[in-house]
Parts: C-alpha cells; sequence; structure tokens
C-alpha cells in the first residue's frame, strides 16, 4: 500500500494556502498549510514536496495520469529513504 496517493496530491493542489506541504509524520503522509521547513509545522514531518513544486512540475493541464505518475515517483523516492 503506497503512503503517498494521487489523492494527497489533489489535496495539496486544492489547498487554499500557497504554502502548503505534503509531508510524512509517524509513515503517514498528510497535507499540511505551511511547509514546516519554513519554521511552522511539526518539527518530526518529513516534507516530501510542496503545493508550489506540485504546480511546476504539472503545469496547469495536469490530467490524472500525470498526478498518478507524480504520486507512484514521490512514493518511491519516499521508500528509498527507509519511509
Amino acid at each position: 500500500m503506497p503512503t503517498i496517493t494521487p489523492e494527497h496530491l489533489h489535496t495539496l493542489l486544492a489547498s487554499s494556502d500557497r504554502d502548503a506541504a505534503l509531508v510524512v509524520v509517524g509513515g503517514r503522509a498528510a497535507v499540511v498549510p505551511t511547509d514546516p521547513g519554513r519554521g511552522e509545522g511539526p518539527e518530526e514531518a518529513m516534507v516530501i514536496t510542496t503545493r508550489e513544486a506540485v504546480i511546476a512540475e504539472l503545469d496547469t493541464g495536469a490530467n490524472e495520469e500525470q498526478i498518478e505518475a507524480l504520486a507512484q515517483r514521490l512514493d518511491t523516492a519516499l521508500e528509498s529513504l527507509g519511509g
């Protein structure tokens, strides 16, 4: 079962907070309103990506296939880190 799913990316993209981030805390992925790397949010959170980075990666015309592929790449990268 993947930790990062397309639903996480949809939630991240739908966030009204432009500083939102997808993080992993305690082995579970979550979208938080502010990137913990900026000094806010859970200290133990591992930042996977930010809303800004996903928008840049996918461009504005992203389809579901591109979102699924990005989720899979992020999940694979997380697994390689032992997450």
